[in-house]
């Protein structure tokens, strides 16, 4: 009996297991985003369990130290190749999450009586950006910023892998992301830091620093709009703007936001959205003040590439909404998964000349620093190198897109490959021999990163 309860909640996290849907049928819920309220509402002992027998993601074949010595050379090749042409000037980088920004204009079966996003869209327009496919609705922030960080797919990853921050990167010995290039990097959050156990994780990574509210960040800089409880863009980016004047650690910033997260109450007293369509009266209440509290991004957006313009060193921002929010009760998210997972986002540079991609228009989160890289001409690394070869050859990587949870806790059920051309789901089996190796290529290298021996880590990323 004690064996049987044992295999039971040893294997309660996999998805199509009996175990699984035993214990989320009693309740469980194994909460991988805050640590300390999973044992709360679990208790200890289910809560250990939730966190055993996790498979980071399968092992590759022939995954070995010769396999991944040629994968090295071959890359090494390609980014020495690269260089020869990419004479890029120095420069600090921002990488902006910005909660929920969505385009609602895009969203089936609802119409608005103002564009929300004009000044954003017109950015994207002239400049370098498109859409970025999500791995999230309505939730799962902390996964877009952990694959725009470290160029890894969460489509890659095992279904028990839901949630990389508190699953994967606290238990690693060795980890890699962007700011690790940069002599001095930082990370901002205005919101607690034990969300998503981002204190530990940034420690991880190796910033050098993390400023969230009640640590390093300043009274002068919490201001809210209206009833909005969370701070408003508006003040994150004035402290943005002195943490990049004043600051030693601000060579990588790392910025997420939380003025548009969930939920929409009502909070505006000027709010000048209207929405139209088939919809309940909450689901519409909801989507206006979503609207308005985007169009003050949108303003503020503006605000802030305007004070960046003014500063004599070169600063280059990518910018990006990380989920759309989970307001839109009246769309069948099987039909328009797709759609329902297409976020904005640009790259921008206050003094550089960006060079356009083939690729822009449909992105996947884990491509923006490889982008970010080639865009601003800057000397790149074979990991890069991998991973532009990644971002043009082969449809867009990602998780979850054709399910329809909302939950970023749940399973995600296995790898999603979206064409970037029309936004039609493939398979594996419809790739060319040339694609599929490189797929393979990659999975070699996230699983190297990752679970592996970390046979091509330091030699893949310097």
């Amino acid at each position: 009996m004690t064996a049987i309860c044992g295999y039971g909640f040893f294997n309660a996290q996999k998805k199509d297991t009996l175990s699984y849907k035993v214990a989320h049928a009693m309740g469980n819920n194994p909460l991988y985003l805050n640590p300390e309220i999973a044992v709360e509402t679990n208790g200890p002992i289910v809560n250990f369990f939730n966190n055993m027998n996790i498979q980071v993601m399968d092992k590759p074949d022939r995954y070995s130290k010769a396999t991944m010595a040629k994968l090295v050379a071959r890359y090494t090749k390609i980014s020495r190749d690269e260089n020869k042409t990419r004479t890029g000037k120095k420069q600090k980088v921002v990488f902006i999450l910005s909660e929920s920004f969505s385009d609602p204009t895009k969203v089936p079966g609802i119409r608005l009586n103002h564009d929300p996003i004009p000044y954003t869209r017109n950015v994207i327009r002239n400049g370098v950006g498109g859409n970025m496919i999500s791995d999230g609705y309505g939730g799962g922030t902390a996964n877009m910023e952990y694959q725009a960080l470290t160029g890894l797919s969460l489509g890659n990853f095992s279904a028990t892998l839901p949630t990389p921050y508190t699953q994967l990167v606290v238990h690693q010995t060795k980890t890699f992301s962007i700011n690790n290039l940069f002599s001095r990097s930082m990370a901002i959050h205005p919101y607690e830091g034990t969300l998503y156990s981002r204190k530990a994780v940034f420690k991880k990574m190796q910033f050098n620093e993390f400023n969230y509210l009640k640590h390093g960040y300043t009274k002068p800089y919490i201001k809210t709009i209206d009833k909005n409880p969370y701070v408003s863009d508006r003040a994150v980016y004035k402290n943005l703007i002195n943490t990049l004047k004043s600051n030693k650690n601000s060579d990588f910033i790392q910025l997420s936001t939380m003025q548009n997260h969930m939920p929409y109450s009502n909070y505006y007293k000027n709010n000048r959205f209207k929405v139209t369509g088939n919809i309940s009266a909450k689901e519409k209440a909801m989507i206006e003040t979503y609207a308005q509290g985007i169009n003050y991004t949108d303003s503020d957006n503006r605000y802030l590439l305007k004070q960046l313009k003014k500063m004599k060193q070169n600063i280059t921002v990518v910018f990006y909404g990380d989920h759309l929010p989970s307001i839109y009760n009246h769309v069948n998210l099987e039909k328009y998964g797709v759609a329902m997972h297409e976020t904005p986002y640009f790259i921008w540079s206050n003094h550089l000349s960006l060079r356009k991609t083939a690729y822009q228009s449909m992105i996947g989160t884990y491509s923006f620093a490889n982008e970010m890289q080639q865009v601003t001409n800057t000397q790149t690394t074979p990991y890069y190198a991998l991973l532009k070869e990644v971002t043009e050859k082969l449809p867009i990587i990602a998780s979850k897109v054709s399910t329809t949870s909302a939950d970023p806790n749940l399973p995600s059920g296995g790898m999603n490959l979206i064409n970037r051309e029309n936004g039609a789901f493939t398979s594996v089996s419809k790739l060319t021999t040339k694609q599929k190796q490189l797929l393979k290529d990659y999975q070699l290298v996230q699983y190297d990163f990752t679970a592996g021996k970390h046979y091509a880590l330091s030699r893949m990323t310097r």
